[in-house]
């Protein structure tokens, strides 16, 4: 039997939020930077290249605030600090973003297929001129390592590991995107300053106030594009695309985008929405009440989406500083492990800019969940038979005592929020978080299972 009830739902988790956006300045960037740089020193390398497009921007983003949008890009940082950005045609004037001196370059066959070639030197002598040569000892970052050899496999393509191999002695040539995003070393995959908090939960609160709308404006006929309009999102840099799904046959699929698709009582539906920073997901039924769900359906309430749920709950407070991720792991896959709720991702990963960074929640994981970790809480359960897929999903942050004290001084409202966030979630969810699990919105953990009621929601009874 589920220690989960349906109960009225409470007016705080529809609070509208405004908060101002955080912008990252020099100063911002040069400490992530800092950080780079000790690592390059500590590895003895003489330049680290970070190679970019427009689906694997985050590398570059983090230490310039440039994202390749169209093209392929490189930002190229030295041992002294020394920093380069080779972009194409489009990008050259976007790079007067970055915020700190860079040196620029031109490389247009970075550019779109049948634009201008006629102004740039060829790679190798672009290469050349930030000051690579056959000495020179080379990290490359591209968006993977690979764990049967993490050092000697690359994803970049093959054109610029050619021009590296010819410029630079191809024997001190690494793989080093372990160090940005890998479990060990990861720079990327901590949140270090209470600015960062800040950042993350103005996306969180900009990202599930979509999620949001478009729950509250569901009903009988609707379109998936209908629907969508009623998010009212705007043009911020999203992290992946925004889904609306009606019906089995959609809700099956997964991500795929909406499309007239009508929205039908008593079916499964499903609501993501993600900008850069954050994601919020809601699968759930398309009902008011028990009653108003396709027969398959009904007996799934109880069965499949409270026990989903619980195993929701059961992540919430089990992740903490120091806590292990395998510990996680088993807690929440004793609950939803079996073949019933098909679970074929990791319950939870690392998120950033980009949606996936990575995940230290599997079987046997031996990492312990270090302040800054940047988590969503991300457990997918989906059957075929009948078709029901349960997601609840938002952004969250782990922080310890000082990471804590640090947001208290710096942003003391945002502080207040959280800490009321922490309260109402142990008080009208049932959901005993730790002090140091920080949730970024309100509506961290609410799950109402008839989507068309929002005025009903899970609760945890014990």
């Amino acid at each position: 039997m589920s220690c989960v009830k349906i109960v009225d739902t409470d007016s705080f988790f529809f609070e509208e939020q405004n908060v101002v956006r955080p912008v990252f300045e020099e100063k911002d960037y040069k400490v992530r930077i800092g950080r780079l740089l000790k690592e390059i020193k500590y590895d003895e390398l003489d330049f680290v290249v970070i190679y970019g497009d427009r689906e694997h921007f985050a590398n570059i983003e983090y230490f310039s605030s440039y994202d390749c949008r169209f093209e392929e890009g490189l930002l190229i940082i030295s041992r002294d600090g020394e920093k380069s950005i080779v972009t194409g045609n489009e990008g050259y004037a976007y790079s007067f973003q970055i915020p700190y001196e860079i040196k620029r370059y031109l490389y247009q066959n970075f550019s779109l297929q049948g634009q201008p070639r006629n102004k740039s030197n060829d790679l190798d002598s672009v290469l050349k001129s930030v000051g690579l040569n056959k000495k020179s000892k080379i990290g490359v970052v591209g968006y993977k390592y690979f764990y049967e050899d993490e050092k000697h496999i690359f994803d970049l393509p093959e054109y610029i590991m050619k021009t590296l191999y010819n410029v630079c002695d191809k024997d001190n040539i690494i793989n080093y995107t372990n160090v940005l995003t890998g479990l060990d070393r990861g720079i990327r995959l901590k949140i270090t300053t209470a600015k960062e908090v800040a950042w993350v939960e103005y996306q969180a609160i900009k990202c599930c106030g979509v999620v949001k709308r478009i729950i509250c404006n569901l009903r009988e006929g609707i379109t998936e594009c209908e629907a969508a309009q009623y998010g009212r999102a705007d043009f911020s840099p999203i992290s992946m695309f925004g889904l609306v799904n009606f019906g089995p046959k959609n809700v099956s699929i997964g991500l795929r985008s909406g499309d007239d698709t009508k929205l039908r009582v008593g079916e499964v539906c499903g609501i993501c929405y993600a900008i850069r920073g954050s994601l919020c997901s809601r699968n759930a039924i398309a009902a008011y009440d028990i009653e108003s769900c396709n027969p398959k359906l009904k007996e799934q309430v109880e069965d499949f989406y409270m026990e989903y749920w619980k195993a929701v709950a059961t992540w919430l407070e089990s992740v903490k500083v120091n806590e292990s991720a395998g510990i996680v792991y088993d807690k929440v896959m004793r609950i939803i492990g079996d073949a019933r709720f098909n679970v074929a991702l990791n319950p939870g990963h690392n998120t950033a800019t980009d949606e996936w960074v990575n995940s230290p929640f599997y079987k046997n994981s031996k990492y312990k969940i270090c302040s800054g970790s940047y988590f969503q809480s991300d457990m997918i359960a989906s059957s075929s038979d009948p078709v029901m897929s349960a997601i609840c999903e938002d952004t969250i942050i782990v922080a310890d005592e000082n990471l804590r004290s640090e947001i208290n001084k710096e942003y003391p409202e945002m502080y207040a929020r959280i800490l009321r966030r922490q309260t109402k979630m142990r008080e009208l969810l049932g959901i005993n978080v730790d002090d140091s699990l920080l949730p970024m919105c309100n509506f961290t953990g609410v799950y109402f299972p008839f989507v068309l009621n929002p005025k009903v929601m899970f609760k945890k009874t014990n």
